[in-house]
């Protein structure tokens, strides 16, 4: 991995370089991190899932953040088609999460309209922290053991993401890391709860109708300033923007 941006040069270490970096905590929710990764053309899945995109060093990236956060926020859709697992401890991390008084592994946080689970998905065993299901509509008659769940609706319909941050800060986030999809992340842009996003720029052209990091919603601009840029050697690039 190189760096472009600030300083050109080696990257040595990419989890010491992402744990370096100054986050700081807003006072009424938790700093929110977006992961996305596109090819050339703005595709954010290949039938469906976005693994086809990935590079060794795109991989890197993804779990060098994971093992940052205190949670982890994907939509419930996308985590069905990505066949999510349990955030579970990570030994390379472990002394930073000591030191900032961190869980030894993030927990998954599912947003849902319905509340909807299948109960063959991955997340619902394993090691790790249970997943918390938020959701906007009364949950069905059965919900997956092994599930704590939150309603927390807004005016719309939706879940309200200002009133779920603020909760998971009075748990003891403070860094949150959004996955995806588009729907939720777009969301999110909307309401300007996105303080850092990290986009990888995939060495693919994929066409299809799978474009665009933030949906299909009403087109809100919104400006940001380069952080970092890497470049890894699949010829992937890595950038981090932040607000100016």
């Amino acid at each position: 991995m190189h760096q472009l941006v600030p300083e050109p040069g080696p990257v040595l270490d990419v989890l010491t370089s992402l744990a370096d970096d100054n986050r700081p905590v807003p006072a009424d929710r938790p700093w929110v991190m977006a992961n996305m990764v596109m090819s050339i053309d703005g595709a954010f899945a290949v039938d469906g899932r976005s693994g086809a995109l990935g590079t060794p060093g795109d991989r890197t990236v993804f779990h060098a953040l994971r093992a940052l956060a205190d949670v982890i926020l994907v939509g419930a859709g996308t985590a069905r088609d990505e066949h999510y697992r349990r955030p579970v401890a990570v030994a390379d991390a472990a002394a930073i999460r000591r030191e900032r008084g961190q869980e030894p592994a993030a927990r998954l946080v599912l947003v849902s309209r319905r509340g909807l689970i299948p109960d063959d998905q991955p997340f619902l065993t394993g090691d790790g922290p249970d997943p918390l299901l938020v959701h906007a509509q009364p949950l069905p008659a059965v919900v997956p053991a092994r599930v704590d769940t939150l309603e927390c609706p807004d005016a719309a319909g939706g879940v309200d993401l200002p009133a779920l941050l603020g909760h998971l800060r009075s748990n003891g986030a403070r860094l949150v890391l959004c996955e995806g999809g588009p729907g939720l992340l777009g969301e999110l842009h909307r309401q300007d709860l996105v303080d850092e996003l990290f986009v990888t720029v995939s060495p693919r052209l994929v066409g299809g109708r799978s474009v665009g990091l933030l949906g299909s919603g009403p087109a809100l601009l919104r400006a940001r300033r380069l952080h970092r840029l890497w470049r890894d050697e699949d010829d992937a690039l890595f950038s981090s923007y932040r607000r100016p």
